[in-house]
């Protein structure tokens, strides 16, 4: 929703007509402070991510290990 705006010189002439864009501001900065998450749920998102590319780094560690032991049999 915007409110109509409007500027008058002391003449009573219109200098600047148009909309208030500030109760948009207000209703999407509410919505980015509604889907940011709190710094414990950063941290646990960081940590789940870190400890799968941890669990995939070891994976691929041993696929390596067991193509270098067939190789050298």
């Amino acid at each position: 929703m915007m409110i109509p705006i409007a500027k008058y010189d002391e003449d009573g002439r219109c200098i600047q007509a148009g909309l208030s864009m500030r109760p948009i501001k207000r209703q999407v900065a509410r919505v980015k402070k509604a889907l940011t998450p709190s710094e414990k749920t950063q941290s646990r998102i960081e940590w789940t991510v870190a400890g799968i590319v941890m669990l995939l780094g070891t994976i691929v560690a041993v696929e390596v290990l067991a193509a270098v032991a067939a190789v050298m049999m």
